[in-house]
């Protein structure tokens, strides 16, 4: 009671109005007395002397009464300016909570549920960050880093100051209304401590979390994570991947270039035939549904086209020179279902293919980038098999730019490997 009556009294605005309340009623009973008018008299009175009104039908005879005026209008005044003030600050703090960005904050986070709670080091909270807001995931992220926090709280990032091992700090974050936490903070007993607080706080919540050693791994799990991520193993997996041979694509793509080199030989010395119509549009529908797919199929691409190049073509081409290499291309293009190329120049160590009929890319819409990456893969596969030289492709022309044809730039390194 005492508490209520405590916060009652430090409320400035419910004082202003106690304060004009006493001052009205106290004037009213004073001009009662002073000169004897009744009640209503004195009260309008005293609101028209308050309000700065003064009708002028009535007025005080005694001269103790005006001193009483001048006293009230003095008091009167002061009160009714505070007030005004007083209940101007408010307005405009209640108009300018809209635009405040601790606020918005706050009332995000209030809004949100079945979202993900995100405690990670500061340098990967980013990186986090960033990929749940281009997902669109609702999420809430906890930092200790009070720069990060303002800055997070300026671009609207949902986010919450404080320590993840604490459980108040969690509950702000809504941990109890969340369908999800993602932990990975910069020691696996930190992740362990944090995960198993949120998981008494929220026993339905599902938990990725990141563990440093591999001894991390069962202690996480029993403290409630589901997924448990080692990011040194999924480095190492990736390093390694980069050295190995990106052309050696699978043992049922050697066989299917072993068939298709069988099928080739003969076609070395056959006449030049027109590409098959339904394998081009085949063809063009699997490499845009490819590069649709994923945004890395181009060098998977240029890898396969690598591997046809350098295991079924070159053993069907003759010659030892580029140029002459180059000879028996079109015919074994054309052969593959490739489409229709021609070579325009060629030098020993460089030369230009124009490829006018594509049976991958022909008739593609523009999109602004070349796309001929499986092809461009086939001629440095063949020519860097046949020659033994080191041999590079690029695209300069294609369907893709607009071009109405694909045109093929090839620089080979001098030196034989």
């Amino acid at each position: 009671m005492k508490e209520r009556a405590s916060k009652f009294l430090r409320n400035p605005a419910i004082v202003t109005l106690v304060v004009l309340a006493v001052v009205a009623l106290g004037a009213t009973s004073a001009y009662m007395v002073l000169e004897g008018w009744d009640f209503l008299t004195a009260l309008i009175f005293t609101l028209a002397t308050v309000t700065t009104i003064g009708y002028g039908n009535v007025y005080p005879e005694q001269r103790s009464a005006e001193i009483f005026t001048a006293w009230l209008m003095i008091v009167a005044l002061a009160a009714v300016a505070v007030a005004l003030s007083t209940y101007a600050a408010r307005l405009i703090a209640l108009v300018a909570r809209g635009v405040n960005p601790m606020e918005q904050n706050e009332r995000a986070i209030g809004a949100l549920k079945d979202h993900v709670v995100l405690a990670a080091a500061d340098s990967f909270a980013n990186l986090l960050v960033q990929d749940l807001r281009a997902r669109e995931m609702p999420f809430v992220a906890i930092t200790q880093n009070e720069d990060l926090h303002d800055r997070w709280v300026n671009e609207g990032v949902p986010t919450v100051l404080g320590n993840p091992d604490d459980e108040e700090v969690l509950r702000q974050a809504g941990i109890e209304r969340a369908a999800g936490l993602i932990v990975a903070l910069p020691s696996d007993a930190d992740n362990v401590f944090v995960s198993l607080s949120a998981h008494d706080l929220n026993p339905r919540l599902r938990i990725a979390a990141q563990a440093h050693t591999a001894s991390a791994i069962p202690k996480l799990r029993r403290s409630g994570a589901n997924e448990v991520v080692v990011p040194e193993q999924i480095t190492a997996l990736n390093l390694v991947s980069m050295f190995q041979d990106r052309a050696q694509v699978g043992t049922a793509v050697r066989q299917a270039t072993d068939e298709l080199r069988e099928a080739l030989a003969p076609s070395a010395a056959a006449e030049t035939g027109a590409a098959n119509r339904p394998r081009q549009v085949l063809f063009r529908a699997l490499r845009l549904a490819l590069q649709e797919l994923s945004p890395g199929m181009e060098s998977t691409l240029y890898a396969v086209g690598r591997q046809f190049g350098r295991d079924a073509m070159a053993p069907n081409l003759g010659g030892d020179g580029l140029c002459a290499a180059l000879e028996g291309m079109p015919q074994l293009w054309s052969a593959a279902g490739l489409g229709e190329i021609r070579v325009v120049e060629c030098s020993e160590d460089s030369a230009r293919i124009e490829e006018s009929e594509c049976a991958t890319c022909q008739g593609m819409p523009q999109v602004g980038r070349s796309v001929c990456h499986l092809e461009r893969g086939v001629i440095a596969g063949a020519l860097e098999a046949k020659l033994g030289r080191s041999v590079r492709t690029e695209e300069t022309k294609c369907w893709g730019l607009g071009n109405g044809v694909c045109e093929f730039e090839v620089a080979a390194d001098v030196d034989v490997h």
